[in-house]
């Protein structure tokens, strides 16, 4: 899968912007504020429908404009598709393939990108919600049928805090609170188990030899032991009625997997208290190339990837053991501030951005 075209109007600093890429190494080089991170995060809200920063879509139109409005082909498997994703200060939004109007899920079928910036290291320093968007964005990814369950379990949570709030009973909407939340932490926990090994020997190469682990810890801790769906069922309806009186106290639900959490270590502690700037960077790095091999080996084409700034808390020896790490990958687009080095030169093409613009390509 690569991008080949790309047309951007009224995206964050972004007024119009067009370009070509190519199929290996697209190394995006320009000052603070030039609009490169901005072009990177128009590519994910391309092919994703969302920013990978979190960001709503209102602050991602440009100020004084009325929309944003992002389209580009991409190759996906020899097959050029057309993709464009357009969004209006009034609400309403757009996602297209081929002209014809898509749903979320299913942009998310078509492709998959895998980003990789300093926001990132709030995985691991950051709260579990930071770390809950992380898995639910790539799990997301590797499975429609999660995404699916994903919305339907959020808009019933919903539905039972907002009778918490208006303190009606909401034990109607536990049964189906159970029933996807039990897929959710099921598919979960498999996906973390899955990532742990590949993320530990990424960890070890980039660090020299550091280790790390990675484990699942829903809030329905009874669940955690349980490999069965049902089982897991079973042991979050027993949690909502411990919670029940509680939940009904704070008028929020305080059971499931909008309260999970991954715990990491780095050398056998905590990360997120033990954890320096540049083991925190290394680690999420190591995270981000193991969902990117996950959804390869997923897809059977390699996703995007894009590196925002991947080498500025890194020092040179993990720097160096980063571009080994990344090998032999498919399209790759990477920023720097700085004048990119000679081997990323020789090993692609070199956009200089100025101004929200890309102001030439050497």
């Amino acid at each position: 899968m690569f991008l080949k075209t790309l047309h951007v109007v009224n995206f964050r600093n972004l007024a119009e912007l067009a370009s070509e890429f190519g199929e290996g190494v697209n190394i995006l080089h320009g000052g603070n504020g030039s609009g490169k991170t901005n072009i990177l995060e128009a590519i994910f809200v391309l092919h994703l429908g969302r920013s990978h920063r979190g960001a709503s879509e209102a602050t991602l139109v440009r100020e004084g404009a009325e929309y944003y409005r992002i389209e580009g082909q991409t190759v996906v498997d020899g097959e050029n598709r057309d993709v464009a994703v357009a969004y209006d200060r009034g609400g309403r939004k757009k996602l297209t393939i081929d002209g014809l109007a898509v749903r979320l899920v299913e942009l998310y079928g078509a492709f998959c990108a895998v980003s990789l910036g300093p926001e990132d290291s709030n995985i691991l320093s950051g709260p579990p919600s930071a770390r809950r968007r992380f898995i639910d964005l790539y799990l997301s990814q590797y499975s429609g049928k999660y995404l699916t369950v994903l919305a339907d379990y959020h808009k019933v949570l919903a539905q039972k805090n907002a009778a918490l709030r208006k303190e009606m009973d909401p034990q109607p909407f536990n049964e189906l609170l159970a029933e996807s939340g039990a897929r959710l932490i099921n598919s979960r926990r498999e996906h973390i188990e899955n990532l742990g090994n590949s993320t530990a020997a990424y960890y070890r190469r980039i660090s020299g030899g550091g280790e790390l682990s990675v484990g699942y810890r829903p809030s329905t801790a009874a669940a955690a032991a349980e490999s069965d769906i049902s089982e897991i069922k079973r042991a979050f309806e027993k949690a909502l009625r411990v919670m029940a009186e509680k939940e009904k106290i704070t008028q929020t639900a305080l059971v499931g997997p909008h309260r999970d959490d991954v715990q990491i270590e780095l050398n056998g502690l905590p990360a997120r208290t033990h954890g320096s700037q540049g083991e925190w960077r290394s680690a999420a790095v190591a995270l981000k190339l193991a969902v990117y091999d996950m959804l390869r080996g997923r897809r059977g084409t390699p996703p995007l990837l894009l590196l925002d700034e991947v080498f500025a808390e890194l020092d040179i020896n993990r720097s160096e053991a980063l571009m080994e790490a990344l090998g032999n990958l498919g399209q790759l687009f990477l920023t720097t501030a700085l004048e990119p080095p000679e081997f990323l030169k020789e090993s692609g093409r070199c956009y200089r951005v100025a101004n929200g613009q890309i102001a030439g390509v050497d």
